[in-house]
């Protein structure tokens, strides 16, 4: 059953959104998890690092849990290059491990709002995951932002990201809306004027900064609650 959209809960006139792709515009659960320490792991033996495939999966999986990146350790221990990482272990990845939702892809066609896409994956990944979940007819090529695309400098860091997914679609900062499941990289477009989301799929944390202006469970409750329905 398709849920419809009801009347926007923000105040301003929102016609544009940003945003972030794992864990946001589709759930992370354990088995996808396993995959990226697994795609990790692969990746990293084939770029030269000895070890036997379920210690490096091992510590892809410890990497994750000390450092929020399944490849710190390979980087930090064995010297690896990012870049090589970054691209080798995307193509390890099986994107149809994520489960489709039709409802969302139903939402999206729903609403009158211009989207962009940042991640901190590949574009190869973003692509992968934007078909696979039927969603690219919202996120055409232009408006798709992976890693590599502005030079590695993390969300949580650097405006470059925002600034470039902001000009693809044509909006000023005050008309955006940032969606994320990471609270650091809403800091900066908090400061840059947009409103900001946290999706916290369930588990909405019981402190938040300041630059944090709403907490929601899922995209679709992004896409329910706060864009205008086409007329």
């Amino acid at each position: 059953m398709l849920i419809k959209p009801k009347a926007p809960i923000i105040e301003r006139d929102i016609s544009g959104v940003l945003w972030d792709l794992d864990n946001t515009l589709y759930r992370l659960d354990t088995m996808i998890e396993h995959a990226f320490n697994h795609a990790v792991a692969r990746a990293a033996l084939s770029l030269g690092v000895a070890l036997p495939l379920d210690e490096a999966v091992t510590m892809a999986h410890q990497s994750y849990v000390d450092h929020g990146f399944s490849g710190y350790r390979f980087l930090q221990d064995y010297g690896l290059n990012r870049l090589d990482l970054h691209h080798r272990f995307h193509e390890y990845i099986d994107e149809t491990v994520i489960a489709k939702n039709h409802e969302t892809r139903d939402l999206f066609a729903s609403v009158q709002t211009d989207h962009a896409l940042i991640t901190h994956g590949s574009r190869v990944w973003a692509l992968k995951v934007l078909g696979h979940l039927e969603l690219q007819p919202w996120f055409p090529d232009p408006r798709v932002f992976a890693y590599e695309n502005y030079d590695f400098e993390s969300k949580a860091k650097s405006r470059k990201p925002f600034e470039m997914a902001l000009s693809s679609i044509n909006k000023n900062p005050e008309a955006v809306v940032m969606v994320e499941d990471t609270l650091d990289n809403l800091r900066i477009p908090h400061e840059m004027g947009m409103t900001t989301i946290f999706l916290h799929h369930g588990r909405e944390p019981v402190e938040l900064p300041d630059f944090v202006d709403h907490t929601m469970q899922t995209a679709q409750d992004v896409l329910v609650n706060v864009l205008k329905p086409k007329a």
